[in-house]
């Protein structure tokens, strides 16, 4: 995260909702002047004052810090019949680790015997 849009958000959300500065300001026990500095990015809202806007909007705390999650998905091959388990904890170093999750696994067997398998995995991203 580069940059905190969390007043441009706020703004969004509010106008979103057709509610004014002051009567934010005071569903929040603040100055009117406080929510436009929030607005402006002249200031950000006290951080024990973010689930109070997230609620009043019906957002996530996720949302007014990240943006709009979205989900990313990738697509690997393994083939456990070659390295065995060394092959499968490369797919956890490699995503499991990184925060990914597992979102499926496709087995299919060839002429030898073997095993090759499809794993897809998915992690959820934020967008502004």
């Amino acid at each position: 995260m580069n940059e905190l849009k969390i007043g441009e958000r706020i703004a969004n959300l509010r106008t979103k909702n057709n509610i004014t500065q002051a009567e934010l300001a005071e569903k929040l026990g603040v100055t009117y002047q406080a929510v436009s500095k929030w607005e402006t990015g002249s200031g950000y809202p006290d951080i024990t004052m973010l689930p109070d806007i997230a609620d009043a909007f019906g957002v996530s705390l996720d949302y007014l810090l990240r943006g709009k999650p979205r989900l990313r998905q990738k697509l690997d091959f393994f083939y456990p019949h070659e390295g065995g388990q060394h092959n499968c904890n490369k797919i956890n170093v490699k995503y499991l680790d990184q925060g990914w999750q597992v979102a499926s696994v496709t087995l299919v067997g060839d002429v030898t015997g073997g095993t090759e398998g499809v794993v897809v995995v998915q992690k959820e991203c934020y967008d502004d």
